[in-house]
Parts: structure tokens; sequence; C-alpha cells
């Protein structure tokens, strides 16, 4: 078996330069073949830097020449949809940043392509892959803290002209995070406002396929150097605190970790802390922050050595509580969400 996979990647951008392709001189099964971006001044520059050997200006030409094994792309969602279709048309597996589409119907499609071609897609959900986010749901796999009784999801990042974006663009990944960290979203309640400023926030109560209960909180009000994000969360033995994918802290009698910063309260509970404290390349956040995790799985996934996670068809399901959220807004009722197909 080879022990590298033949990637392409489309789309050379600021956040694929800045955030993605940094990442493949670290991942050793990631072999970059081609770059392509429409505008070719940006595909040389890529393909130059991070060592590609040919730049393409065209999809259809790169994917006739190279034949790549799988193919990465990373644009504004309308080209995740028009790339990841010809992709999966042609049986080429594919990463690909999220939103997968601008809308419900379009991720559908992708589903229905990759279905009809025996491929797949994941979808560049990287909070999965986040190192304190990936032991909280090992932690919880293990049943250690007992079945979920809550979750409480916050995050605020810069500024959006209007709810769907806020929520195509940012409000996604904490949605995918819920899931990933408590399963299914069965009901939700859906509040927004809007000051004269121009911040904007949505407050979001949902129930759970497990029987417990959910909140997720999103807004614009900080700027994009200064975002937040945490991530509480409850059992039956104790509860869970995440801060960013970086931190996590175990509240619980329970000692699954060794103790970080150790503190006992009141005799009965122990908290535990991972330690983030990696050195050199990883504490750029490449590493913590999970883009280099998304894509070594999607590379390892190519040569067959793991099966492919954060799906499309994960991908699906955040656009259908997205499109949940946007009907609550507009109706100011309860909606229940349709089932996983």
């Amino acid at each position: 078996m080879a022990d590298t996979a033949r990637l392409a990647f489309v789309g050379a951008g600021n956040h694929s330069t800045q955030a993605l392709y940094p990442c493949i001189a670290q991942i050793p099964e990631f072999d970059l073949v081609a770059v392509c971006d429409l505008d070719a001044g940006r595909a040389e520059s890529a393909a130059r830097r991070f060592g590609a050997p040919r730049a393409y200006t065209d999809v259809d030409a790169m994917l006739d020449e190279v034949q790549p094994a799988g193919v990465c792309i990373c644009g504004m969602p309308d080209m995740h949809h028009s790339v990841g279709l010809e992709c999966l048309r042609r049986g080429v597996p594919v990463w690909m940043e999220k939103p997968p589409a601008w809308d419900l119907a379009g991720a559908v499609e992708l589903v229905e392509a990759a279905r009809n071609s025996c491929a797949y897609g994941m979808v560049g959900f990287m909070k999965r892959f986040a190192q304190a986010n990936a032991i909280a749901k090992e932690y919880l796999d293990s049943g250690e803290l007992g079945p979920v009784s809550s979750i409480t999801l916050m995050h605020g990042a810069g500024r959006y002209d209007e709810f769907r974006r806020m929520l195509l663009f940012n409000g996604i990944h904490m949605i995918d995070l819920g899931r990933f960290l408590a399963g299914e979203w069965i009901t939700l309640h859906a509040f927004g406002a809007q000051t004269s400023a121009g911040t904007q926030a949505i407050s979001v109560s949902f129930t759970l396929d497990c029987g417990g209960v959910g909140q997720l909180n999103i807004n614009s009000a900080h700027t994009w150097q200064d975002t937040f994000e945490q991530v509480y969360l409850t059992g039956s033995e104790g509860g869970l605190h995440l801060e960013s994918g970086r931190d996590l802290e175990v509240i619980s009698q329970k000692r699954r970790f060794s103790e970080g910063r150790g503190l006992e309260t009141f005799g009965w509970s122990g908290r535990y802390t991972t330690s983030h404290n990696l050195s050199g390349w990883f504490s750029s956040g490449h590493h913590t922050k999970g883009y280099w995790g998304e894509l070594r799985h999607f590379a390892r996934a190519v040569l067959g050595q793991v099966e492919p996670v954060a799906t499309l068809a994960d991908g699906v399901q955040a656009m259908r509580i997205i499109e949940a959220i946007m009907q609550s807004l507009a109706s100011g009722g309860p909606v229940v969400i349709a089932e996983v197909q």
C-alpha cells in the first residue's frame, strides 16, 4: 500500500494559505501534487510556497492531467458545491471547507453525488479535531461521565451583516461541535437580536435525542482578532468545561486524567486539566484548532487507513439545523428538526 496520498488543492485564498496549506508539510501522508485557483498568480505562488509541482487555473484540466487520489477545496460555498460535484461525479473523494453549499438543497446534492459514484466527502469541521475537543469526546465515549444531561455552547466573533451568514460561516462550527459531543438535536426555539451598532446575537434552546437539553449562544460583538468560545457539558457524574478547543477541564470525582492545576472543592470533587504546552510549530494554533488533524484524517482516509468523519452527511445535518433556526427566527416559535437521513 502507498504511504502517501496524492492530493490536489483547489483554492489559494487567505484562509487556505494561512491556515491549511501550512499544515501539509507536517502531514507525512499528504503528497501535494497540484494547486488550482482562478487567479494564476495565486495558484503559482501557493504551489511554489508549499511544494506542489504543478499549478492550474482550470479544475477539469487539473483532474484530467494529474488524476489525484483526492481533492481539498477551500473557497466560497458556491465553489465548494460546484467543484465538489465535479470531483465526486468522477469518483474522487473530497475534503471541503464549511459550509458545503449556500443552502440545504446544495448540501443534499453533494451527498447524492457521493452516493451515486461510491465516493465520499469530508467537511471542514475542524473543531472535532481540536486537541481538547477530541479528548473530551474520548472521555464521553468511555461512559465515565454518564449520559449527557445538558450542553451550553458559546461563541463570539467579528461582524456579520445578517443572521444567516453568521450561522453559515461561524455558527455552523458550534452546531457541529454540539452534535459531535452530545448527539442529535430534535427540537429548537431560536431568538435573535440586532443592535443599532450592527451587533447581532442568536440564542437557541434545543432538546437532544439522548434526553438532555442544550443552549447555543453566538454573537458578532467581538473582533476577528479576539474571538471567544466555550462549551460546558454535564452528565450524571460531573461535567466538562472546554475553552476554545484548547483547554479541557474535567469536573468529577472520578480521576480519569492526571491532575493538572488540581483543585479540590469542599473535599468531594476534583478538577483536572489537559496540558496544551505544545512547542514550536504546533503552538501557532494549526494543531490545537484542528486544521492539521482534519487534513491528516482526510489523507489517511484516502489511503484507506481510517474511515472518513465529519462527512457530507454531517454537513447536511448542520445545514438542516441552520434552516430550522432561521425558520424559528421568522416564526417566533419552536421547530422540529428533520431526522438524519
